[in-house]
């Protein structure tokens, strides 16, 4: 039996598709999430926020997670979806204004000293391991200032998703 070339390119579109939807629906699997109150001294740069600071009014929270959704739009609807969890689990967020930034744990965590790239993020040494630094990804950045709506802001773009008092969410051209 012979089949004709667009039968077979039909075929292997058919399974690409498939594919690809397996994948997408792969769960999100938070790796690690806490206050951001200290890091490693080595790699500090700029201010620390956290409570243990003396700042109790605004937080900052890390997540690590592996596999979130590829659009912007996914990405904002898993946390929305995932927003009791991360409060339940996590105590994320305690504070009336925060900021909640998700990293992608790629290809795991590193030790930043045999590295040689200037590009990470490092967090609390755990187990006593030096395997604390991740290469920047930032997936989605969540703000709430109070009184305001939560803002989502994504790497490498000025631009930023908000709800509106309608309730719909909306997408804005530029910081505020």
């Amino acid at each position: 039996m012979r089949y004709s070339k667009c039968k077979i390119f039909f075929i292997g579109l058919m399974v690409m598709i498939c594919v690809c939807m397996l994948w997408t629906m792969r769960p999100v699997k938070i790796i690690r999430a806490g206050i951001r109150f200290e890091y490693d001294s080595q790699f500090k740069q700029g201010l620390l926020i956290g409570s243990l600071r003396g700042f109790t009014d605004n937080e900052s929270y890390d997540v690590i997670v592996d596999h979130m959704p590829l659009t912007e739009w996914g990405r904002i609807h898993w946390y929305l979806d995932h927003k009791d969890e991360l409060k339940g689990k996590y105590n994320i967020p305690t504070s009336s204004s925060y900021h909640i930034a998700f990293w992608d744990v790629g290809d795991g965590f590193i030790d930043g000293e045999k590295s040689g790239d200037g590009d990470l993020v490092c967090f609390n040494k755990v187990d006593g391991s030096n395997q604390n630094c991740l290469e920047k990804d930032l997936l989605l950045s969540v703000d709430l200032d109070k009184g305001e709506q939560e803002e989502y802001t994504f790497k490498h773009c000025c631009n930023y998703w908000s709800y509106m008092p309608n309730g719909r969410l909306a997408w804005f051209n530029g910081y505020r």
